[in-house]
């Protein structure tokens, strides 16, 4: 992979040249006009990739161009152009035509596009999503990648990694996710998954150009299922610690190195999710300072509510014990450890409920609802 100055200076270069000589071909000459619209689209000239998409919507035809340009490049990149269109609008701020050109793509290409190109299909499906997905239509979002992912999906060698990310996100977004979490076995897969999620350095910088971090996506992940735990979970806390880690290298990655951002739409994303996990971390760290004290009856009680082996213990510490130890006025316990757990060996647990799920843009409510042992 070459790496490019901030303005695609390379990439710019070869792509104007591609469509000076493809002209003598129209489906040629249509691909060289998406390319160009795409990469003025990714540097943020909008007016100049709209142009450049008007021009090549104008001579693509869509019953003949379609195999011709698979044929020709394995990918009809101008049928993905419409959706990549759509975000366009979005940055532009303007959201309704951006969920019609969505709407647009999901009814007049979709269909008939050719389930074979998998890289096609996970593309389109992606601006898609973006688009959707934040702007209160986490349902649709769900219900199109759902039905237009082909079988198989899972084993290929460019998204295979990130299929099941994509799919667990979007149902936990949904309102299909109510049961998502009525077995522990369900919630320990889902754990797993966004704990080893780690996608290559390659996916990460192509889909970051495009709209949307995979590192992001697995902060979100991670976002929504330690949600589901008490604050103090051991669980919880890798959950956490991986999606900061997550976040805070999809920022930085979204960010030019003169400090301003570059990927506008891959660092809106995801600031909302950094500011949630940040949000839940200091939670968490106000429930390890709650341990209370009381000094009336010569006794220290702790109460360890983030123990996860199905019951929930109180830990007595003698005044008389603690004399030994010099503070200023009033004896201290320093720290309570929790040995780790393994999800697969728990027999049962109940739930109250589950997080709000929504879209960032539309005012994301959290329920910090959590898992009770019994």
């Amino acid at each position: 992979m070459i790496n490019q100055d901030d303005e695609f200076s390379l990439e710019m270069e070869l792509a104007e040249r591609y469509c000076h000589e493809a002209q003598v071909q129209s489906y040629h000459f249509a691909r060289a006009l998406i390319n160009l619209a795409e990469i003025h689209g990714r540097k943020g000239n909008l007016c100049k990739a709209q142009r450049y998409f008007a021009i090549m919507e104008s001579i693509y035809m869509p019953t003949e161009h379609p195999k011709l340009l698979s044929a020709a490049y394995n990918v009809d990149r101008c049928a993905v152009g419409f959706a990549t269109s759509a975000l366009w609008f979005l940055q532009q701020g303007d959201v309704e035509r951006a969920i019609e050109r969505c709407e647009y793509v999901i009814k007049n290409i979709l269909p008939s596009y050719d389930e074979k190109d998998i890289i096609g299909l996970f593309t389109m499906l992606l601006p898609i999503v973006r688009v959707l997905k934040w702007n209160g239509n986490a349902d649709r979002a769900y219900e199109v990648y759902e039905k237009y992912t082909p079988d198989g999906i899972e084993n290929h060698f460019a998204f295979g990694a990130l299929h099941k990310p994509m799919l667990l996100l979007l149902k936990l977004c949904s309102n299909d996710s109510s049961d998502q979490f009525n077995s522990l076995e369900s919630m320990s897969d889902d754990i797993e998954l966004a704990l080893t999620f780690e996608p290559t350095d390659q996916a990460e910088q192509f889909y970051t150009c495009e709209c949307w971090s995979m590192k992001s996506l697995c902060a979100e992940l991670c976002v929504r299922l330690a949600c589901q735990l008490k604050p103090g979970n051991p669980v919880r806390d890798d959950l956490i610690r991986k999606g900061i880690l997550m976040s805070t290298a999809a920022n930085q990655l979204a960010i030019a190195s003169n400090g301003t951002i570059k990927h506008i739409l891959a660092y809106e994303g995801n600031s909302g999710i950094h500011v949630e996990l940040l949000q839940l971390a200091k939670e968490d760290t106000g429930f390890a300072r709650g341990i209370f004290h009381e000094e009336e009856s010569g006794m220290e009680h702790l109460t360890d509510s983030s123990l996860s082996n199905g019951f929930s213990r109180k830990l007595v510490v003698s005044a008389s014990e603690s004399a030994n130890v010099k503070t200023s006025s009033r004896s201290k316990v320093t720290g309570l450890t929790i040995s780790s757990i393994n999800l697969k060996l728990k027999k049962k647990v109940s739930f109250s409920g589950t997080s709000s799920l929504g879209s960032h843009s539309s005012g994301l409510k959290q329920s910090h609802d959590s898992i009770s042992d019994k």
